[in-house]
């Protein structure tokens, strides 16, 4: 597998070389940092599908909701729980009527508004997702562990300093 990932790369770079020359200095760039950004990601979502749904039943985008209402600490409404998500809130709707069908969370009245329903953990829910982030510890250490400590505190900060960059200029 390593091997077919960097032959992928190397296949971008000879497309951009012959097709692009006259812009191959400015893309090149993309394919060195953008495209194994987006390999690694790719691969540990893979990763922790691949644990996901045979241990838990879950997808990652379920266990991105379950996460998000248990780090957030209380119930939350459809809205702010989009807002608070790592992922695109397209199908939260039927995110949400799966993981109430598997009795991951429970949707209850708000008290402010009584038509709406707020999303809470169910005690199963949490319990799932508890350990499932620790499966997800597991990956993190498993990956990571092929660098040195200085290049994770290398990593860490450069990918800290592209966020802050990323969410600045969302503003």
């Amino acid at each position: 597998m390593k091997k077919d990932m960097l032959a992928f790369i190397d296949e971008k770079h000879k497309f951009l070389e012959n097709s692009m020359q006259e812009h191959y200095r400015h893309y090149k760039t993309v394919v060195d940092i953008g495209l194994p950004l987006m390999l690694v990601n790719k691969l540990f979502n893979e990763k922790k599908d691949r644990i996901f749904v045979p241990k838990y039943n879950i997808s990652s985008s379920e266990f991105d909701v379950l996460m998000t209402i248990l780090s957030h600490g209380k119930e939350m409404s459809p809205t702010v729980l989009s807002e608070n998500m790592i992922f695109s809130s397209g199908g939260m709707t039927k995110l949400l009527k799966k993981l109430e069908d598997k009795k991951l969370i429970r949707r209850i009245p708000s008290k402010k508004d009584k038509r709406s329903l707020l999303v809470a953990l169910s005690q199963k829910g949490k319990k799932l997702a508890i350990d499932a982030f620790g499966d997800i510890v597991k990956i993190n250490m498993e990956v990571l562990s092929k660098l040195q400590e200085n290049e994770q505190t290398m990593l860490s900060d450069l990918l800290k300093k592209l966020l802050v960059e990323l969410s600045e200029s969302q503003d």
